[in-house]
């Protein structure tokens, strides 16, 4: 059930708030959510940021990002901006994400017989924030598209989110096979490394346009720096400081597409020393538009500069 923020319709969405799947999507510049235990939902942010608190933590969802929280999980959110921004996000009704991992995993006879599951366990996502891919992002952005468009019919949402589910269920087997790949005798050990690389993601994700190190990256994950270096690599198949790179790239590339701000202060906020710095990574890079376009920006500012 898609929600809206008519007053009349309040009293029935509170009604049915936690027991039925529920689509909230909300153009905003400030908005607080305070603290609350939730069910399990997928986030995602267009335009800018929003930071949810978690763990008394900062893990903010951007346009490059999104972010699954666990049934039961308890977090609040809120939104700081100086433009509209839309906060999007998708409640899962209770039980839906065993019930389709159940349809999709057991055989035809076992589905006669038990056509629900015999014990409902939940499934439990690695909560970190995730780049978008080809897999879960497009159905995000589909559904958000017909959301916006009007699209009132709760029978064509619950199939949409049936298939949502079937590609964070296969983005959650992904997780299992790069866990594996973790140096660790013990499986615990090496679920425990893989949740301390997601803070550490979820560290550069937030804090980008600071001035971070390794040493502040490790921290946040609750490691020594090499050893964060080295698990990081075989997590996330880069280096932190590569990560932090290309995170800062994405950002620029983008305020550079969709805004007329000076040079300078896209360099500011996508965590470039200088505007020259920017510059010099821009003309490394194989984006030619955008590289033409830093160009003439860059020349046309040190002229005034001049």
């Amino acid at each position: 059930m898609p929600a809206t923020w008519d007053p009349s319709f309040r009293p029935s969405f509170y009604a049915r708030w936690g027991r039925e799947n529920c689509i909230i999507s909300a153009r905003t510049r400030r908005c607080e959510y305070p603290q609350f235990r939730q069910r399990l939902s997928i986030k995602a942010a267009w335009g800018g940021r929003e930071d949810y608190l978690v763990d008394h933590r900062r893990v903010a969802v951007d346009d490059d990002s999104f972010l699954i929280m666990n049934e039961g999980r308890s977090y609040g959110s809120e939104v700081h901006s100086r433009a509209s921004i839309t906060s999007f996000s998708i409640f899962f009704r209770p039980h839906m994400a065993p019930d389709v991992l159940h349809a999709l995993t057991s055989s035809p006879e076992r589905l006669l017989e038990h056509p629900a599951p015999l014990r409902s366990a939940n499934v439990e996502f690695s909560e970190r924030l995730r780049p978008h891919d080809r897999l879960v992002s497009p159905v995000l952005r589909f559904i958000r598209h017909h959301v916006e468009a009007g699209i009132d019919d709760e029978t064509w949402y619950e199939e949409q989110l049936f298939f949502l589910l079937t590609r964070m269920l296969a983005l959650h087997r992904k997780d299992a096979v790069i866990e594996c790949r973790v140096a660790a005798s013990r499986p615990a050990t090496r679920g425990e490394l893989f949740r301390r690389v997601g803070r550490a993601v979820d560290f550069i994700h937030t804090h980008y346009a600071k001035p971070i190190g390794l040493g502040e990256i490790a921290t946040a994950a609750q490691l020594s720096p090499y050893h964060c270096l080295r698990v990081f690599k075989t997590v996330q198949g880069c280096s932190p400081r590569e990560f932090l790179a290309r995170k800062r790239m994405r950002v620029a590339m983008r305020l550079l597409r969709a805004s007329t701000l000076p040079l300078r202060e896209v360099a500011a906020l996508a965590g470039f020393q200088s505007r020259s710095t920017l510059f010099r990574k821009l003309r490394a890079s194989g984006e030619s538009d955008d590289r033409r376009r830093m160009e003439a920006l860059h020349a046309q500012e040190a002229q005034h500069d001049e």
